[in-house]
């Protein structure tokens, strides 16, 4: 299953968790549906592309809450994020000086943008919660770039720009040299797989 397929899926279940009228629901029904709306024959397929079971794939996926319900049944609801008021701002910054660097996944909070200081480039919040490795959301970026310059109508200016900015996001990713990952997030809720190479400050300067 690729990285887009993988995208796809998690949106599609956070918009089942998200519109269900019941608090929780169970694990096995939800599988059962993302297996027919993904168009596998059946779970054994389902699973197989996931590399793993369902119960596993959603285990690792921080913003999804589960338990055993009273008929043990193992159910499964989206954490609630906090009130705002309880918000701690963050600042994450990841410098990236080896590839390996590009593989630590970015939990990405709906109300997050990042920044690539040395292009001045960003990715805005879209009110969408991401979970990717940092070469996938760059690698997502370059894409929806090209394709924006192919059916946007922009003017050749404009386009020349886009596909340059383009170029040097495609060279970031062979890390020729080191480069800076910054996740400005209002409501703290973003987070990195692996934290160790990751400066966080938190509280009232994360704004400065």
């Amino acid at each position: 299953m690729s990285h887009q397929e993988v995208e796809r899926l998690l949106e599609e279940l956070e918009e089942v968790l998200r519109h269900t009228p019941a608090d929780w629901i169970s694990a096995e029904a939800a599988a059962l549906w993302l297996c027919h709306d993904q168009g596998y024959e059946d779970m054994a397929e389902f699973e197989d592309a996931l590399h793993g079971t369902f119960e596993q794939f959603i285990s690792v996926m921080p913003h999804i809450e589960t338990k055993q319900d009273e008929k043990g049944r193992l159910v499964l609801r989206l954490k609630p994020d906090p009130p705002p008021e309880s918000w701690v701002p963050s600042k994450m910054t990841v410098r990236i000086t080896c590839r390996a660097d590009l593989w630590n996944v970015c939990v990405k909070s709906p109300h997050a943008r990042v920044e690539i200081p040395e292009l001045e480039f960003e990715i805005a919040a879209d009110g969408k919660r991401k979970i990717d490795s940092i070469y996938n959301i760059v690698g997502s970026a370059v894409f929806n770039l090209g394709s924006h310059v192919r059916s946007a109508g922009e003017s050749a200016e404009r386009a020349q720009k886009i596909m340059a900015c383009v170029a040097q996001l495609n060279t970031l990713l062979d890390v020729d040299e080191p480069w800076t990952w910054v996740v400005h997030d209002p409501s703290g809720l973003s987070e990195f797989g692996d934290m160790s190479k990751v400066e966080v400050v938190r509280g009232p300067e994360a704004l400065a």
